[in-house]
């Protein structure tokens, strides 16, 4: 036997050594029960330690689990990013040695209504205007009046950025909680979520705490000084369930500042009550849930400025921590260099006014600002009630959330559907069952049509299972249906590279030629036809990978995994094992 031939057979016995080793975590988490496969903590009993911790998992379409698509409100993105250019326009201004009588946005779209305090201010806020040249445009200009709107292509680009941008920040949340193998894509204006294996108290906590939670911080300015609450507390129609009440703090100049606001037990009630009576277009009203001593809630308003100087997309760590003086927790939070800036003016500017800091839409707290706040540190103070231990819980969770990123414009759930666990099992066990029955009829067709040829075809059919077990293991790779099919697909091609080498060794023998030189000329004149075919559909793959999601992917993996393979198994197995008979055992007639 030649040397090159026992270097191969090392080769090969080597490589079905390792892909044991890797496969063997996917063997056992197959061969158990679906209710171990779901118990993590009994997996970890069944596969042993010294094995990889890397294994073949099911995809959400066989082992069920959650699907979300959550909407995007980009419309918020690009209203809340206006706003925030008033104010850059108001402070470049000021630089310029001017000021503006009213910069506002007055609708519910990017424009931007400008009063400068004369007609000779023109020439200096144009060249304010114009660094944002490409992204705004002056609309039209009267007098001391100018109208500024964002252009439709930057408008469309922060609505593509901002759904990217939630995209990265629900993952990295689901991520942070150490979901496994969850599959997020964007589908227009709206996120495609798929977590596999779920568990129903994993459920709630996903859909809740990260999902639910779209972590949407502002701090906006408090409007104290009105009297729309005081109005609306007279009109006949409001509920009994709303109380008028009043609260008085030290303001500017520690003058007594008297605020009147409205008291609600039923938050439906009080919000529909709202809605009928809409504040002026410059103000949005705030909801802030209190929780008494006997568990009771109460629901109070405050009349905010429709404008957001500063949203949470600035903030740059998030923790909990212990305040020693209030005996309870606390989530302190860190801004980036500009919010850190933007954070120290407004608090600079507006010393002893009510400063609310909004979470999706609900007042958490509306503190007073004592003095400017530099550093870009700030804190939310949670509830005191409680025991210890949920209040850290509550921190913890807020922070974990605001850390994650905060996201740029609140989510949505636009569809939402669980796939059960019995269905998983059954499309497991079908999916077993129609591959086990592909393998069988195979090796009984390679057996009886080519022999003990075909026998040795399936030996390397066999290796080349093992293999692709063993790769897709190492990878941790997530198996669906379309996944199965990638095998089923890949035992086929296997089989059309053994009937493509045996036809030309057949047709070798039938020109005279003994079986060791058939063998090498059936070989040789049979690789490139497969190797072209295998190259051809492996670019196919490529492209399936690139271009497809979900399921196109795991079959394009399985794919793409399956042709690598093929190439190796095909050529080198069958051939090792022939050149055995016909060199080692000098055999003269092959049976093929």
């Amino acid at each position: 036997m030649e040397r090159t031939w026992y270097w191969r057979m090392s080769l090969v016995v080597g490589l079905i050594i390792l892909a044991v080793y890797y496969a063997t975590p996917s063997v056992l988490y197959f061969l158990a029960d679906p209710d171990t496969r779901r118990n993590e903590e009994a997996l970890k009993t069944l596969i042993p330690d010294w094995l990889p911790d890397n294994r073949l998992t099911l995809g959400i379409d066989l082992q069920g689990g959650l699907h979300l698509v959550m909407g995007v409100d980009t419309t918020k993105a690009v209203l809340d990013r206006a706003d925030r250019v008033c104010e850059e326009i108001s402070d470049a201004m000021e630089e310029e040695g001017k000021t503006i009588s009213r910069c506002r946005r007055d609708s519910e779209a990017p424009i931007l209504s400008i009063e400068m305090s004369a007609s000779g201010d023109w020439s200096a806020l144009k060249k304010v205007l114009d660094f944002r040249e490409g992204n705004w445009a002056v609309l039209s200009r009267s007098s001391t009046r100018v109208s500024y709107g964002m252009t439709e292509d930057h408008e469309g680009r922060l609505r593509n950025d901002t759904v990217d941008q939630a995209l990265r920040t629900l993952r990295n949340r689901i991520d942070k909680y150490g979901v496994k193998e969850p599959e997020l894509r964007r589908r227009g204006d709206s996120i495609m979520i798929q977590i596999p294996g779920v568990t129903a108290d994993q459920y709630e906590q996903i859909k809740e705490e990260i999902i639910g939670k779209t972590a949407q911080l502002e701090f906006k300015l408090v409007d104290s000084d009105t009297d729309f609450f005081a109005e609306l507390g007279k009109k006949e129609d409001k509920p009994e369930s709303v109380t008028v009440s009043q609260d008085t703090y030290a303001g500017p100049n520690d003058a007594l500042v008297t605020e009147v606001f409205l008291v609600g037990t039923d938050k439906r009630e009080l919000k529909a009550f709202l809605d009928k009576y809409p504040p002026p277009n410059d103000r949005v009203v705030g909801i802030q849930e209190n929780q008494t001593q006997d568990g009771q809630f109460s629901y109070r308003t405050w009349l905010l400025e429709r404008r957001t100087p500063l949203t949470g997309d600035a903030l740059t760590n998030a923790f909990e921590q212990f305040d020693p003086e209030e005996g309870g927790y606390n989530v302190a939070m860190k801004f980036d260099r500009k919010g850190a800036i933007a954070f120290e003016k407004l608090t600079g500017a507006n010393v002893k006014r009510r400063m609310a800091i909004v979470l999706d839409d609900v007042v958490d707290s509306a503190p007073v600002i004592q003095s400017r706040i530099a550093g870009g540190n700030a804190r939310i103070t949670l509830s005191s009630y409680g025991s210890q231990r949920e209040r850290l819980e509550e921190a913890r969770s807020l922070a974990i959330v605001l850390k994650a990123g905060a996201l740029p414009a609140p989510v949505y759930p636009q569809e939402e559907r669980t796939v059960g666990a019995t269905l998983g099992d059954d499309a497991v066990v079908k999916g077993k069952n129609a591959l086990l029955v592909a393998i069988v009829l195979v090796f009984v067709v390679m057996i009886v049509y080519y022999r003990f040829s075909g026998f040795v075809g399936t030996v390397a059919l066999s290796i080349n299972m093992l293999f692709l077990l063993a790769g897709l293991s190492g990878l941790g790779a997530t198996l669906t249906l379309p996944g199965i099919a990638g095998l089923a697909l890949t035992i086929g091609m296997a089989v059309d590279a053994n009937i493509i080498q045996f036809e030309r060794i057949r047709e070798e023998l039938t020109t005279g030629k003994t079986a060791r030189a058939a063998v090498d000329a059936g070989f040789e004149k049979a690789f490139s036809a497969i190797f072209d075919a295998n190259v051809t559909t492996f670019i196919a793959a490529i492209i399936l990978q690139g271009t497809g999601s979900g399921p196109i992917k795991g079959f394009a993996t399985t794919l793409m995994l399956g042709v690598f393979i093929n190439t190796f198994t095909a050529v080198v197995v069958p051939k090792l094992v022939l050149d055995f008979f016909t060199r080692g055992r000098r055999v003269q007639e092959l049976s093929i």
